[in-house]
């Protein structure tokens, strides 16, 4: 049963990718003259995104924190990072204008890669020089429009589940813009299915309390990485000894 709706469930996603990717193509064709955040791609991403998680009948998502969202500006958004699937859980979020900082290699994704171009989302080449050149400038920019910017300050995913060191980036780019920072911490994107089939899972999204712009702005940041790191660590150990 579990193999038959794992079937079931990558067939549902293929026409989601498909029928997606047609309409978000023409959103960003129609609305790119006057829309330069692309702000009704980002929209419609939502929806796609979290449809991910409603199609498969063995999944469910539960969201803690939405009390600490304020809708007051854009923000810089950190979370940690294990899978794939922590981009489409990271639309759970009760904010939608978002972009996303990912690496290059991830474009070359099919449908994943292909509609986070279509966003307009950040695009860096991990290792390299350019990479943070490209998150000031490009980050800053969304940021000055009133998009918020997602940021998985590990640099990449973690193999052994575990929250690892927290690069600077992140939080110069919050402090240079004037916005606070929005710690997030994501479990149970891993091992959602396998070669017999869906797993059984719940995901979570926890939404940590926000560090304003004036502590951002008064702290330094290596200092921020490393409070937002172990803050995000005990959040993910407890939520994680808590399943």
């Amino acid at each position: 049963m579990r193999f038959l709706l794992l079937v079931i469930y990558l067939l549902l996603i293929v026409v989601l990718a498909i029928v997606s990717l047609v309409v978000m193509g023409l959103l960003a064709l129609v609305s790119l003259p006057f829309d330069r955040e692309r702000i009704l791609v980002l929209a419609f991403s939502r929806f796609v995104a979290r449809m991910v998680y409603h199609l498969s009948p063995l999944w469910g998502v539960e969201i803690e924190g939405e009390e600490n969202v304020e809708h007051s500006g854009p923000w810089v958004i950190t979370c940690n990072h294990r899978s794939f699937f922590d981009i489409p859980l990271m639309f759970f979020l009760p904010l939608w204008r978002f972009k996303f900082v990912s690496k290059v290699e991830v474009r070359k994704i099919p449908a994943i890669g292909w509609m986070l171009g279509l966003r307009g989302d950040i695009v860096i080449r991990r290792g390299q020089t350019s990479a943070a050149t490209t998150l000031r400038k490009e980050g800053g920019e969304h940021i000055q429009a009133g998009t918020s910017v997602v940021i998985f300050p590990e640099g990449t995913r973690t193999r052994d589940g575990e929250v690892h060191r927290f690069k600077e980036g992140a939080f110069r780019l919050a402090q240079e813009n004037g916005v606070g920072i929005l710690p997030c911490v994501l479990e149970g994107t891993k091992g959602l299915f396998d070669a017999s089939g869906l797993n059984r899972r719940r995901l979570r999204l926890k939404i940590l309390k926000p560090i304003s712009a004036l502590e951002v702005a008064a702290t330094e940041p290596k200092e921020l990485a490393a409070r937002v790191e172990n803050l995000t660590r005990e959040a993910y150990e407890t939520i994680r000894e808590r399943r």
